[in-house]
């Protein structure tokens, strides 16, 4: 029992790291979180810091999840629920960080690199998805909280009906589209920000 908690304590604190929030302040002496929409995500930070720090930002987003969840799935690969409880201390650490008072960002990066993992099928058919939808609307936003409301049936179909898996991704569905309040409040007053839309320039 003692590892398990283990487990999921070291899942949580390194899904809490901040990686918008430190290369701000590290590579350009900002806090990501006065400029552009506020939030600590790659979405953000490509606008406010330029797009090689935003990709910079996915990549690390992406493994605070893909590195827990591969290593219990790898030494663990039975416990359906541990892989579930690690992936969720992951992207709960994501969007409520103790390093920055519970706040973060919306949770779709890190579950990204657990889905890698749980239902890399999944992966392959929502990530086209998400890119079309990006490039017929130019809302991330849209495409995030699209994709994630489709990824509890993705996750059914492609892992043989897991049902621990599926609650997993009907959880991830809730929370991102949950996250994503202030956009929808944005969109609906056709206010919300492109992908394309920069507030800060690279050099």
């Amino acid at each position: 029992m003692t590892i398990y908690i283990l487990i999921l304590l070291f899942s949580y604190l390194l899904g809490s790291i901040p990686n918008a929030l430190w290369i701000g302040k590290v590579f350009k002496n900002m806090d990501i979180r006065e400029y552009g929409s506020g939030n600590l995500g790659s979405t953000n930070a490509a606008r406010v810091l330029g797009y090689r720090y935003g990709i910079l930002t996915l990549m690390l987003d992406v493994l605070k999840g893909l590195i827990p969840v591969y290593l219990v799935t790898l030494y663990y690969p039975d416990n359906n629920i541990l892989h579930v409880l690690v992936a969720m201390s992951c992207i709960i650490g994501h969007s409520y960080s103790v390093f920055i008072n519970f706040q973060g960002g919306k949770a779709v990066a890190t579950s990204l690199g657990v889905v890698i993992i749980i239902s890399p099928k999944s992966v392959l058919f929502l990530l086209g998805l998400f890119f079309m939808i990006v490039l017929i609307t130019g809302y991330v936003s849209v495409a995030s909280m699209s994709v994630a409301s489709i990824l509890p049936i993705t996750v059914y179909i492609f892992n043989n009906k897991d049902i621990a898996y599926t609650l997993f991704a009907i959880f991830i569905a809730i929370l991102v589209v949950y996250r994503h309040k202030s956009n929808i409040v944005n969109l609906l007053n056709d206010k919300e920000a492109k992908f394309t839309d920069k507030t800060n320039k690279d050099e």
